[in-house]
């Protein structure tokens, strides 16, 4: 369906006719005089062209499933597909739905989110359908208009422009429209969802990327849409009830690429990324004010282009690996620090500071010596954190330090000594628009386990084991209930460690997963059986009979703990890893070299307990302490723990104490250090609350 700016109202104007338009759909006519010949014609050209009008502004939704329990305790429709990002949703209703608050929809009743795992909700009206007849009623979906200042400053003045985003169906895109009762108002026994993709004149963005500066600040990227004049990057922050200030364009270029650098603010102290806050208060200013109450912010970015005035649906970025985003210094090392009597010798070597999910996080501190000066008796000393643009300056008497030149030397080589092994490096998965598009046949898959929480994520994942480097998913990408074929691709990544595709790149194009594979087909099969020979043995060596499933994983946990070691020399080269170190992220790094880092660790912990008959998944997220993260999930029982090996691996001879520190853990018990948040790109969303430990 193609939305249309109402350019009929011009003739209907010139037709003597007074016209009531309600929410853009309801239109009634009323004609003065005689009707003469002439003016029936008029007439019957009016009602032709209001007849397009509803067909464009208005699309009804189904109220039948089309397959039962999908995800668990939902139903889904077939996916309605091609509407007009300012049309109605018509939902066949006998019953009221009234909505006190657009963000909830008409609860109980009808409510619609933005993502499939139905968390996000999308703000909406809900009226009785005025085009519907009585004997068949109808509710009206009615999105919500978007308009947006932009506030830029230079030379200390301010100036606001406003920016025209359409609806929120122009920034929803992909909508999930959930129905509790029946037409005639009756409790359906499961929900029943519709997948809803709104479509706009201006085409939106393709191939969008997010990542992390070396200074901490978000870069996006996307590609360029023929004759747009501008691109809006644009903030959706839910912060309660309130509409108000919800949208927010935090960018505005005509270029294809922006940087949160242009947010940057130094007073007396430098904040970045302040607009991006995924809190409204963080958890340091919680601690020292304790009667102030954290929100979450429900926060969506995403890029929108703009053609003829035109906004065009907005191309999503995950926030995924930008929860870490700093936004300012938090100094709390100082408290008994002797700064007077030991100088540099004091200070910490983790910078500590606030990340835009409200978290205190730490990177490792470092100290440019060009940056030192001396202020009379006394040295001032920039700290700064590792990654950011932010800066802690620190006075340090002249008489603490005998040397400043070695001082700083040495304090800079104990933080980098002390900067912890993390080792996920999320931007390995890429979706590239530039790739050849080769033909391959569907292969037959290997007789290695291909894990999927769903039938497409399985498809995928087995045509990766298999090697296939173009991949039809067109017969199950519009399944309903069925995750996107993006959020597929990434969960059959990360959950299939006979795949070893965490180093591909693909493309998509609307029917094809075309794959860049990092391996050759004759690599790919030879380490695959590696890695089925090792898990074999292992399990056979490892497990036994009678084992209880708490037993194995602590078997397979001290196995790994004993057999591998952390390869510090791959996680130097993590900004830019070359081929030869590869492995080191792939399963049998750790499992058949007995080196690796973390995603090495998780995908090795996987295999070993998959052969041992355990269900077990691989986790990624963000450590507190600074970088990227992989861990598992292990199910005992009817409950899900947490397994860290490459944190349980004590640098040595097993030791009891630090081997099972966290080893089949709840989520709430990694602590202190081992503080971390989950990432949703490891699993598909609609699946994700699956794995919360209990």
């Amino acid at each position: 369906m193609t939305p249309r700016r109402f350019p009929w109202l011009a003739v209907l104007g010139s037709l003597a006719l007074a016209l009531v338009l309600v929410v853009g759909v309801t239109v009634v006519l009323v004609l003065d005089g005689d009707e003469s010949d002439a003016s029936k014609e008029r007439r019957s050209r009016a009602d032709e062209l209001k007849e397009r009008l509803l067909e464009d502004a208005r699309a009804e939704l189904p109220t039948t499933a089309d397959v039962e329990n999908a995800v668990p305790g939902y139903d889904y429709t077939t996916p309605v597909t091609g509407v007009g990002t300012e049309a109605d949703l018509a939902v066949p209703a006998s019953y009221d739905a009234e909505v006190s608050d657009p963000w909830r929809g008409a609860v109980g009743k009808i409510e619609v989110y933005a993502d499939a795992a139905l968390t996000e909700p999308v703000p909406v009206d809900i009226l009785p359908d005025l085009t519907s007849s009585a004997s068949d009623p109808h509710l009206a979906i009615t999105p919500v208009a978007v308009r947006s200042s932009y506030i830029t400053r230079q030379d200390d003045q301010a100036k606001g422009t406003l920016a025209d985003l359409g609806t929120y169906w122009n920034l929803n895109p992909h909508a999930y429209v959930v129905q509790y009762l029946t037409p005639d108002g009756a409790p359906r026994p499961r929900p029943l969802v519709t997948e809803v993709d709104f479509v706009a004149e201006t085409p939106a963005p393709a191939q969008i990327t997010s990542s992390v500066s070396a200074e901490g600040d978000a870069l996006l990227r996307w590609t360029r849409v023929e004759d747009a004049t501008e691109y809006f990057v644009v903030l959706l922050q839910r912060r309660g009830d309130d509409l108000n200030d919800s949208v927010r364009v935090v960018g505005r270029t005509t270029e294809t690429t922006w940087s949160s650098a242009s947010t940057t603010k130094c007073l007396h102290d430098c904040t970045q990324n302040e607009a991006m806050r995924l809190t409204t208060v963080d958890g340091s200013t919680q601690v020292s004010s304790p009667q102030l109450v954290a929100e979450k912010v429900d926060a969506r970015l995403g890029v929108v282009a703009v053609v003829d005035r035109e906004a065009s649906a907005m191309a999503p970025i995950d926030f995924d690996g930008l929860e870490t985003l700093p936004v300012r210094a938090d100094r709390k090392w100082d408290d008994g620090a002797d700064i007077a009597n030991r100088g540099l010798a004091a200070l910490p070597s983790r910078f500590l500071f606030v990340s835009i999910d409200g978290s205190t996080r730490a990177t490792a501190a470092t100290v440019d010596r060009s940056e030192v000066r001396r202020d009379g008796d006394h040295w001032v000393v920039p700290l700064r954190g590792q990654g950011t643009r932010l800066v802690d300056p620190v006075r340090i008497p002249v008489a603490a330090v005998d040397d400043i030149d070695a001082a700083v030397a040495t304090f800079n080589e104990r933080a980098q000594r002390d900067y912890p092994p993390a080792g996920l490096d999320e931007a390995g998965i890429v979706i590239r628009a530039d790739l050849p598009k080769a033909p391959s046949p569907e292969l037959p898959v290997p007789d290695y386990p291909a894990f999927g929480s769903n039938e497409l994520t399985r498809f995928i994942a087995g045509q990766l084991i298999a090697g296939s480097t173009a991949i039809d998913v067109s017969e199950l990408a519009d399944e309903p209930g069925l995750p996107d074929v993006q959020d597929a691709l990434w969960e059959a990544v990360y959950q299939n460690p006979y795949a070893l595709a965490y180093f591909d790149e693909f493309s998509f194009d609307g029917s094809v997963i075309h794959v860049d594979a990092a391996y050759s087909q004759a690599e790919l099969q030879s380490r695959q059986k590696k890695i089925a020979d090792a898990a074999q043995q292992v399990v056979r060596s490892t497990i036994s009979s009678g084992m209880s499933d708490a037993d194995k994983v602590a078997a397979i946990n001290r196995h790994l703990v004993d057999g591998a070691d952390y390869d510090h020399a791959a996680f130097a080269v993590i900004d830019d890893i070359p081929a030869s170190f590869r492995y080191a992220w792939e399963t049998d790094g750790v499992l058949v070299s007995g080196t690796g880092v973390c995603m090495s660790y998780a995908y090795a912990f996987q295999a070993l307990a998959e052969e041992a008959g355990l269900e077990t998944v691989v986790v990624t997220g963000d450590l507190a302490d600074g970088g990227g993260h992989a861990w598992n999930k292990v199910k005992l029982g009817e409950s899900w723990r947490a397994v860290d090996v490459t944190w349980n691996d004590p640098r040595g001879p097993w030791n009891p104490q630090s081997g099972t520190r966290y080893l089949m853990i709840r989520d709430a018990q990694f602590s202190g250090s081992a503080l971390r948040t989950e990432r949703d790109s490891w699993m598909s969303d609609a699946y994700l609350s699956k794995y919360a430990t209990r």
